[in-house]
């Protein structure tokens, strides 16, 4: 990259970091608050919580669509807007003295915010990024957009707490208004991305039916993901094991790697070639926590699922954008993520079906197999490519 690509590339991924941030920051403090002070149950509390991710789904094509049709830059400039107002709630919260139930629908509207403005900021960052530095920095944008996103939600999880414990809810929203502020100052100077009203004309079933293979592959891989995420910590306590927190952190930290190495390679694979690999990894890794006699062989099993989780969905994207036109980017590759989207919502409870009747080890197995049949179809599906035209 020039150094005008660079700069180009740190400011869209230092705003992205700030806003996801703001999306980590609630996470601990709101089940929390809704339990211990609201009175009400951990399904309410779960239920709050989980309104932002299940928003994020229901807005996601819509995103992509905006990001084609109104351009990127907007797309983005308009969830930091979304983000900002995720934090009005809580203020008003923290001066006011209103009935619990209203309290609980004053925290879905900052629920509901968040959910939308994760939709536009993860298509439009990543669409924005790839319409001003070119198709062949893909791999790169890819990665790095994920790696912002995630250890934006991991600082700000424990930044949520500390604010929480010096100033309470208004703190807490006051910060979550500011941070969207800082990401719009780092990123309103970068260009808009060309837009084109064709995008119109391509109907969202085409779209569809070009992503399907990919995102099949996408909702297999994110089966591992879940399962660790679930039952790694339920795993090591029926195994009488310690350290199931360093494992989690074992996750999370070679995960990050992985995103961090993969972007030249997975701009330089061709046919699937990353995602064969990383498919592998996944498989032996869950096949290792599945069967380990011993937690060092456990923790290691869970690097390499992360390492292998992390590049699956680069190296299927920067794929996939290969074969579209510019003009419908942000529209399928908001349904392209909305297969790992569904992944991660619906593998944790599936798989723990099994847990009564197998044990711990079946939903690792399980994973394992996933990965195994994404690794198959990605033979498969090799080199039969096509383009919407």
């Amino acid at each position: 990259m020039t150094s005008a690509e660079k700069n180009i590339f740190i400011r869209i991924n230092l705003g992205e970091f700030l806003a996801f941030l703001v999306i980590g920051l609630p996470l601990p403090v709101l089940p929390l608050y809704i339990h211990n002070e609201l009175g009400y149950s951990p399904a309410v509390a779960g239920a709050c919580v989980g309104a932002h991710f299940l928003s994020t789904i229901l807005f996601r094509t819509k995103a992509g669509r905006m990001a084609d049709t109104w351009g990127s830059r907007h797309t983005v400039l308009c969830g930091y807007f979304f983000t900002a107002c995720s934090g009005l709630p809580y203020m008003l919260l923290a001066v006011t003295a209103l009935p619990p139930p209203v309290q609980i629908g004053i925290i879905l509207v900052s629920r509901v915010c968040l959910g939308i403005s994760q939709g536009m900021l993860g298509t439009g960052s990543i669409t924005w990024g790839i319409g001003l530095l070119g198709p062949l920095h893909a791999g790169k944008i890819l990665a790095w957009s994920g790696l912002t996103m995630y250890a934006g939600i991991g600082f700000g999880a424990p930044a949520g707490l500390a604010l929480w414990d010096m100033g309470g809810l208004f703190l807490l929203g006051l910060v979550c208004m500011a941070l969207p502020g800082c990401s719009t100052l780092a990123a309103f100077v970068l260009a808009e991305t060309p837009v084109q009203k064709a995008a119109l004309k391509t109907g969202a079933g085409r779209i569809l039916r070009q992503v399907l293979r990919p995102g099949i592959s996408l909702f297999l891989n994110g089966v591992g993901n879940a399962v660790i995420s679930a039952f790694i910590g339920l795993y090591f306590a029926a195994k009488d094991w310690e350290n199931a927190g360093l494992a989690l952190s074992c996750f999370g930290f070679s995960f990050v790697i992985g995103r961090m190495v993969s972007g030249s390679m997975v701009e330089r694979s061709k046919n699937g070639g990353a995602a064969k690999i990383a498919f592998a990894l996944e498989m032996a890794g869950l096949g290792l926590i599945a069967a380990a006699p011993h937690p060092g062989v456990a923790i290691a099993g869970v690097c390499l699922t992360g390492v292998g989780c992390s590049i699956v969905f680069p190296s299927l994207a920067v794929d996939l954008l290969r074969d579209l036109r510019a003009e419908i980017r942000g529209t399928a590759l908001s349904f392209f993520t909305i297969f790992q989207d569904i992944s991660y919502a619906i593998s944790g409870p599936l798989a723990g079906l099994l847990v009564p009747f197998l044990g711990y080890s079946s939903v690792f197995y399980t994973g394992a197999a996933c990965a195994a049949l994404g690794l198959i179809l990605i033979f498969l599906w090799s080199g039969r490519r096509h383009s919407i035209s």
